[in-house]
């Protein structure tokens, strides 16, 4: 609102004041300076308007952010709430961050009513002293009756389009510290900056053998630095071979898929590929020879709505493949073992997908799709979660 009706309607009050000046001195200066005797005491009245309500707008805004807090935690969770029978500590909660906003919006209205009363009062006396020597001026024939009722009346309009302006400018000071509490949470959630180095050009070899290896590699995730998942992991993975990596939950298998596939950064430690530092290798050269498949489960697997089967595996294929035609779908397909199914399909590879009138796939049949997705891509290497394995493929 700041940024855009009250910036306009600020302009126009602004503009119509300034005429309203320009015609009522035009007519008498020396009524006009009398009319307008009191505008210095309307600023001042506006100055310590902004000098006592800028304090009180912030508390307020702060205990309304608290109260919204509250609530929307309370509703979101409300079966939570429901099962620790905490419905009375949430309703007193709510109760008492309600009355301090009640509170704090009290003391704001107040300091803006006082200032609204003033500057109404200021500006009503400037007219009465204003007809009482208009009155004079007429009986001494130094203007006509015609000339003081013109200045009044710009006069009049020129300070209630001015006193129009207040509003405007306590939206502008609502919008002034909204715009700073965006910023501070802007710059909050920013990591801390790094010292600026010189771009370097990443290298893109002419062959990838798939040789993965990790080398003393400690990391803990942004959420949680104090935590560390790996602490001085060495792991080699040899080329054109199959490896698993097995273990508990939490034990970091995720993790280094991430890793691998350069979600993350290790702190410590170097992440190679074909004995070459990750971190130098041309990130488009790294998406055509390293693919992944994760196990976020079917509600990861991203399904084109409205488009059919056949599209939903080509999008998988890199862009410079150039045609992908049906017998490569099949064929990936036939790899992730879903040709049978599609098959059954009532328009085959050409049955459209979701989009209302589509047909649905079940999580194991999407993880299948990403796989074939996979599969059409055809990397030199292919990280896959345990998800397709277990629910997804089920090979036995």
């Amino acid at each position: 609102m700041a940024s855009s009706l009250a910036s306009g309607m600020l302009i126009q009050y602004l503009t119509t004041c300034l005429a309203c000046l320009i015609l009522a001195f035009m007519r008498s200066w020396s009524l006009t300076l009398v009319i307008l005797s009191a505008v210095p005491l309307l600023m001042i009245v506006q100055a310590l308007s902004q000098a006592f309500a800028n304090p009180l707008l912030s508390a307020e805004r702060e205990q309304t952010g608290r109260s919204a807090t509250i609530v929307d935690r309370a509703i979101s969770a409300i079966s939570t709430v429901k099962a620790f029978n905490a419905t009375s500590y949430e309703t007193s909660r709510a109760a008492q961050s309600f009355i301090n906003l009640k509170l704090a919006a009290r003391r704001l209205n107040l300091v803006w009513g006082f200032t609204s009363g003033m500057a109404q009062f200021i500006m009503m006396g400037m007219f009465v002293q204003g007809f009482w020597f208009g009155a004079k001026l007429v009986r001494e024939h130094r203007i006509g009756a015609g000339d003081v009722m013109s200045v009044f009346w710009a006069c009049l309009i020129a300070t209630s389009n001015l006193q129009m302006c207040i509003p405007q400018f306590i939206v502008f000071a609502k919008g002034k510290f909204a715009m700073a509490a965006l910023l501070a949470t802007v710059y909050d959630s920013q990591p801390p900056s790094t010292p600026k180095s010189h771009r370097l050009r990443k290298i893109t070899p002419s062959k990838c053998f798939g040789e993965l290896a990790l080398h003393n590699i400690s990391f803990a995730y942004p959420s949680r630095p104090t935590l560390p998942v790996l602490k001085d992991l060495s792991l080699f993975l040899p080329a054109n071979e199959m490896t698993f990596i097995v273990g508990s939950s939490g034990s970091g298998k995720s993790t280094i898929a991430q890793l691998l596939l350069r979600m993350y950064q290790p702190q410590e430690g170097v992440v190679t590929l074909d004995e070459r530092d990750m971190r130098y290798l041309d990130e488009e050269w790294m998406k055509a020879h390293v693919a992944g498949v994760g196990q976020q489960g079917a509600s990861g697997v991203v399904i084109l709505d409205g488009k059919s089967l056949f599209d939903n595996v080509a999008i998988g294929a890199r862009l410079t493949d150039g045609q992908i035609g049906e017998a490569d779908v099949e064929e990936a397909c036939r790899t992730a073992l879903m040709h049978e199914f599609v098959r059954d399909l009532p328009l085959g590879y050409e049955t459209i997908l979701g989009g209302g009138a589509g047909v649905g796939l079940s999580g194991g049949q999407k993880q299948r799709l990403s796989i074939a997705r996979a599969r059409l891509r055809n990397p030199t290497v292919l990280i896959l979660g345990k998800c397709p394995f277990h629910s997804a493929l089920d090979l036995n």
